[in-house]
């Protein structure tokens, strides 16, 4: 008998997407889910899959209810290979988690998180009876010139100054999804900063912690360290998603996933926790440097970062720090108004996410942002 999914789940895969499907299979609800996986066999997708979810802290035996059947092969920049795949008939609903999440400028950010989205929403549309599409942006598709704190939906418009090529593209993405598909079920769901698990610290991944452990190594960076920033664990992030996804009715077409400005921590905060965590010293002499300044320690990167390429280290300086510096927050509300907690601030779980990073280059943690 055909699988008739009725959750279908791309960017599984993903840290994002990987802490929502291990949610789903640590509450026994990921048979109804099929998961776009980017493999040329179902084999081999059902091995990279397990392999992300035992990042996330599943057993083998949890694990064993992943079936064969449950793998789309494919990804977004080759929809129609796999669009008119028969189990995508009884799909109603979709998190739309896949994106290529690079702060670089990869070739494949606009083709993969513009043109793939709304290809994969269109052909949907045509043979699904959607009752919901939850689309996972970013927070930072507000811009630059945002209000402070950021509110739920708030859009910029066609003048928005983007910080990256990415957020960009995620900004138009949900714009044309608007725009060409009307009566589509959307729901955006727009993550502020997602750093580490408060369970598994950077197991899963060691996504934007490495700024903190390269801010502390150079003790210098463009902000204070009174300065605070909006970040969110990915169980946290997951819990959110999943609830989008399950309760019946949302008041909202839009949410933040974020700490507001009640829950985001400062840098010296962070710093405490690490320091405590480890049993090391609490730093001494940090200086808040321009880019320019940091710029000047160029030749002492290596030694105080390990090995690492200079020029990648001096862009994630420029991007980070300018965003540093700006102390953004994203409102909240809405998601509190349907009935999610407050998320476990950064300082409380940093300690965790340094004592999971250790042994691990610097460098080798980038590589999760700089694709």
């Amino acid at each position: 008998m055909l699988f008739q999914p009725k959750l279908l789940v791309t960017g599984a895969n993903g840290f994002i997407g990987g802490a929502l499907t291990a949610k789903l299979f640590a509450n026994g609800q990921s048979r109804d889910a099929i998961f776009l996986i980017r493999s040329s066999t179902p084999e081999e997708g059902l091995m990279r899959l397990a392999k992300t979810l035992r990042g996330h802290g599943l057993t083998t035996s949890q694990l064993l209810n992943l079936k064969l059947d449950q793998i789309l092969c494919g990804d977004l920049n080759v929809v129609n290979r796999w669009i008119d795949d028969p189990r995508l008939k009884s799909v109603e609903n979709v998190v739309s988690s896949a994106a290529v999440a690079s702060f670089g400028n990869h070739p494949s950010i606009w083709p993969t998180n513009v043109d793939g989205v709304l290809n994969m929403a269109h052909g949907l549309s045509h043979i699904c009876k959607l009752k919901r599409f939850i689309h996972i942006g970013t927070a930072m598709a507000c811009g630059l010139d945002s209000p402070n704190p950021v509110p739920e939906g708030y859009d910029g418009g066609a003048q928005t100054h983007h910080f990256l090529e990415y957020t960009y593209s995620k900004y138009e993405v949900e714009r044309r999804l608007k725009e060409e598909l009307p009566n589509l079920p959307l729901i955006i769901a727009r993550p502020s900063i997602v750093v580490g698990h408060t369970k598994l610290g950077c197991k899963a991944s060691g996504s934007i912690f490495w700024v903190f452990r390269m801010a502390l190594a150079l003790k210098a960076f463009p902000c204070a360290l009174e300065q605070r920033i909006d970040v969110v664990p990915v169980d946290y992030c997951a819990d959110a998603l999943y609830m989008l996804l399950t309760k019946p009715i949302l008041k909202y077409s839009s949410y933040h996933i974020s700490a507001g400005e009640k829950h985001s921590s400062s840098f010296a905060e962070i710093e405490e926790s690490i320091s405590e965590a480890t049993g090391k010293p609490r730093m001494k002499n940090y200086q808040q440097k321009s880019y320019e300044q940091i710029l000047q320690m160029r030749d002492q990167f290596k030694n105080l970062l390990g090995e690492c390429n200079r020029r990648i280290v001096a862009k994630a300086i420029k991007t980070y720090g300018n965003f540093s510096t700006l102390e953004l927050a994203f409102d909240n509300s809405r998601l509190i108004e349907e009935g999610m907690d407050y998320p476990t601030p950064l300082a409380k779980y940093a300690g965790l996410c340094e004592l999971t990073s250790q042994g691990i280059l610097i460098s080798e943690q980038m590589k999760f942002d700089y694709k």
